[in-house]
């Protein structure tokens, strides 16, 4: 058996009870992912159930729990609740929240004004604002930094015009999350500027983009001489970078679940070995070449965890390294472009899948459609890998 890489924090006793908590809260009120990969809503109804289920987490404590306890929080919260949380959430396949609205909780809280926090935290939790990030845009890549959208003033507000790209849930968000060039003549870092912005202003289009899976959860929006006064200001003009990678770092505390989700996606490539027949009628499991694979799948999957859980453990006690999140991020999403190659291998290669596991070969399907979606967002691979060259290893930049 593989040696339990589950941090002694986790293992405790008080956490395996709010574990049970979590796990029965779930179970019983929980909301199943609308499909496969994907957040978006299939229709009205299953928007506010989904809208609903996150309210409902909120109101338990589970979700803003670690909110200063004017907005909400709770004073017994610890860190490792949000991972024993999402955890749950992935073995469950529950409707999990979404990274862009805790995301601009997070900027809210450390950057907002009195208004805006008491303005749009309480619909955070309430279910009734859903935030999307405008962020990237067409040919900027994963250097945000080279953000073209301008935000010119005007009186005490701006003007905004521009386009942004990959911009997940926007067709269902509420609010819209903005950094925009405020000073094109200064230091490219310190001319950004943060807005809260509403995504139902003129001069705002969001047009989904449909994926190769034949869904649409990204979406460019156009920005068409957007009105923003100051009160759309989140922290200081000029601040942008800040909130954002502020934010961005906010979101560290749930790396943990991607070992959660690892072994999922290993317990079902198994199933879809036993439930792949060859050309001869027998499972591809039972192959030694296929029990080498999985052997070496599993490995594999305990590296990765491995350096998941060592990341986690350091999360714990504030004393992680900057390169620790980007090289989970990377083992994480590489791995899984792996995984999910090796399934459409087998797939490929069988003569029938079993019915009892028909499920599992068409989530396999997506996921490889969707796998690669992975190594890009929130830093490209070939991204990260520079970062961690000149974190970790002290390589200069190129």
């Amino acid at each position: 058996m593989p040696a339990d890489t589950t941090p002694a924090d986790i293992r405790s006793a008080d956490i395996d009870g709010y574990r049970d908590q979590v796990r029965g809260f779930i179970a019983d009120r929980g909301v199943p992912m609308p499909g496969e990969g994907v957040r978006v809503p299939r229709d009205a109804e299953q928007e506010r159930a989904v809208r609903a289920w996150l309210r409902s987490l909120y109101e338990a404590g589970y979700l803003g729990a670690g909110w200063p306890a004017q907005w909400g929080g709770r004073p017994d919260h610890r860190p490792i609740h949000d991972l024993v949380l999402m955890e749950e959430l992935i073995r469950a396949d529950a409707y999990r929240p979404l990274d862009q609205t805790m995301l601009a909780s997070h900027a809210l809280i450390e950057f907002g004004s009195d208004a805006q926090r008491r303005e749009l935290l309480p619909r955070i939790r309430g279910g009734e604002h859903i935030w999307c990030q405008l962020f990237s845009e067409p040919e900027t890549g994963s250097d945000l930094a080279s953000l073209r959208t301008r935000a010119e003033p005007d009186g005490d507000g701006f003007v905004v015009t521009g386009q942004k790209i990959w911009s997940t849930d926007a067709q269902w968000a509420d609010m819209g999350m903005l950094v925009a060039r405020t000073d094109p003549s200064i230091n490219r870092h310190a001319g950004i500027t943060a807005f809260v912005v509403p995504m139902n202003l003129p001069g705002i289009e969001v047009r989904p983009i449909r994926e190769m899976t034949g869904l649409a959860e990204f979406c460019e929006v156009f920005l068409d001489r957007v009105r923003l006064d100051a009160s759309h200001i989140l922290g200081e003009v000029g601040g942008g970078w800040q909130v954002v990678t502020s934010g961005l770092a906010s979101e560290r505390a749930f790396v943990g679940a991607n070992a959660v989700q690892l072994e999922r996606m290993f317990a079902d490539l198994v199933a879809l070995a036993a439930g792949a027949r060859l050309p001869d009628g027998t499972a591809a499991i039972e192959h030694e070449d296929v029990q080498a694979q999985l052997a070496d799948a599993l490995v594999r999957v305990e590296e990765v965890k491995l350096i998941v859980r060592d990341t986690v453990d350091r999360i714990l006690i504030d004393n992680e390294h900057p390169s620790d999140g980007p090289v989970a991020k990377l083992a994480y999403t590489e791995l899984n472009v792996a995984l999910c190659e090796r399934a459409m291998d087998l797939i490929a290669s069988a003569a029938s899948i079993d019915d009892s596991i028909a499920d599992i070969a068409d989530r396999w399907q997506h996921n490889f459609l969707w796998s690669r979606a992975l190594t890009i967002s929130g830093g490209a691979s070939e991204i990260i890998r520079g970062i961690i060259g000149r974190q970790l290893l002290g390589l200069p930049r190129a």
